[in-house]
């Protein structure tokens, strides 16, 4: 009887060894974004591996771009928020990768070239609109190939877990044009790898992407970017979900920089004339960073935590 009971009485100390370890790991996942960066003195970021001029590893191996650029000046007004040094923790993401970090509490953000669809929506929250492009595709300057049309038969590819590959099959769908194949690929940069090796004929992502993709080619010449555009692509920085607290933030911080004119110095720098990836910001999206605007931004924030 003595045995049974130890048996019980260890049977109920292991429950309650697991309840405790669940609640707390459920008392970490649900710590707001925000405090848990001012208890840790650390903003996690997630960084793309090769998607120019906004994310990418440079020659050097270190994380660079317009969204790494903001990332560290998002953790300085952190800092002056905190009334303490924030650092920023580089998480190297990819296209695959990006969305998991984010809904499994590894990263606070991810800042890179994400498109904002409904789909994603459902399980993290995107910040306000910081860029609008489009999917285009590129192929070798030799290659013939200057519309859709020139396509038919040919083997095309997008980067898996990309809206640029669901829009790719999309227009297959529709009967737009008639490919050999779709290939997936890993990465951008594996994509136009396999563009430059001529295992593929076109590689299908975002304008602005293929801008940096060919820039980065030891004769950018050898390649073209047709402007047939078949998506719209809209690009916001992604949070963890049901933190509006920590997404306030992050779209205050955006709105300040539009006031400041930190934004455009900042955009200038990746994307304006003389860069090495020139985006010229197209009427419309000029008149969405005027009305996204809100009056008195930089008069209360950042603020202080106390």
């Amino acid at each position: 009887m003595w045995a049974l009971v130890r048996h019980r009485i260890v049977a109920a100390l292991v429950v309650f060894a697991l309840l405790a370890a669940s609640t707390a790991v459920w008392a970490q996942s649900a710590e707001p974004t925000l405090d848990r960066i001012y208890r840790t003195g650390e903003l996690r970021v997630g960084m793309r591996e090769a998607a120019p001029p906004f994310a990418f590893l440079d020659e050097s191996g270190r994380h660079a771009g317009f969204s790494v650029d903001m990332a560290y000046l998002l953790a300085e007004k952190l800092s002056e928020w905190a009334g303490k040094p924030i650092r920023v923790q580089e998480v190297t993401v990819t296209p695959a990768t990006r969305i998991p970090v984010v809904t499994s509490g590894i990263v606070d953000i991810e800042m890179g070239s994400t498109s904002m669809t409904a789909a994603r929506e459902l399980v993290i929250d995107f910040t306000l609109p910081f860029f609008v492009s489009e999917t285009q595709f590129l192929v070798r300057a030799d290659s013939g190939i200057r519309s859709l049309d020139d396509l038919n038969g040919k083997i095309v590819a997008a980067s898996e877990g990309t809206t640029n590959l669901a829009a790719l099959q999309q227009v297959v769908q529709q009967g737009r044009f008639r490919p050999q194949a779709i290939v997936t690929e890993e990465t951008h940069a594996k994509g136009f790898l396999s563009l430059q090796q001529g295992r593929i004929d076109a590689y299908f992502t975002d304008a602005s992407l293929l801008v940096g993709l060919r820039a980065s080619a030891p004769n950018p010449a050898d390649y073209v970017i047709i402007p047939e555009a078949i998506h719209l692509e809209p690009y916001g920085w992604m949070v963890p979900e049901n933190d509006s607290d920590w997404r306030d933030f992050v779209n205050h911080f955006f709105l300040w920089t539009l006031e400041t004119g930190v934004f455009y110095e900042i955009y200038d720098k990746w994307m304006g004339p003389g860069s090495a990836t020139e985006i010229p910001r197209s009427q419309a999206y000029e008149h969405y960073l005027q009305m996204v605007r809100w009056p008195g931004v930089t008069d209360v924030w950042p603020g202080t935590r106390d």
